[in-house]
């Protein structure tokens, strides 16, 4: 009898609204990091310390997720962005009501925040500070008249 595995798997959707009322969506899919899935295996057999810090609290944004404007390959092991942190914000964390193996996590962007940078790169962060899971993308040029919700779900299969 074959034995199947657990697989956490993630896509990011982005959705921009403009001052004028345009409105564009973006997806992509994203990596689960190594220190993601060990954090997984670490809360669910109780090997968590003192503190509860094994909950995504962050989404962090940054300008080097590009190579001449293809994105750049994630690598599981990565443990940083590949550029400077530009954006940091907190999420919102919901359990699909459709799918409880699923959580999406949102967070905004608004008008005034990140502007003058080509966002490109992201990842979810633990709130030991370890990144979960990152995604490059082709990149979005951040300006004061956009604001940027992004939803990223993780689903567990």
């Amino acid at each position: 009898m074959k034995n199947d595995e657990s697989k956490c798997k993630g896509t990011v959707e982005v959705l921009i609204e403009y001052e004028n009322g345009k409105k564009e969506s973006i997806n992509f899919n994203n990596t689960i990091l190594r220190t993601g899935r060990a954090a997984l295996a670490s809360a669910l057999s109780n090997r968590i310390g003192d503190d509860f810090d094994f909950f995504i609290s962050k989404m962090i944004f940054g300008d080097g997720g590009t190579n001449g404007g293809v994105p750049k390959q994630v690598a599981d092991e990565r443990s940083g962005l590949f550029g400077s942190a530009r954006v940091m914000r907190p999420v919102i964390s919901n359990i699909d009501p459709n799918n409880e193996t699923q959580v999406i996590f949102t967070s905004v962007i608004p008008f005034g925040e990140g502007n003058g940078y080509m966002l490109n790169e992201m990842a979810l962060q633990l709130n030991s500070g370890d990144l979960y899971s990152m995604a490059t993308f082709a990149g979005i040029s951040k300006t004061s008249s956009m604001q940027i919700t992004w939803n990223w779900r993780l689903s567990f299969i």
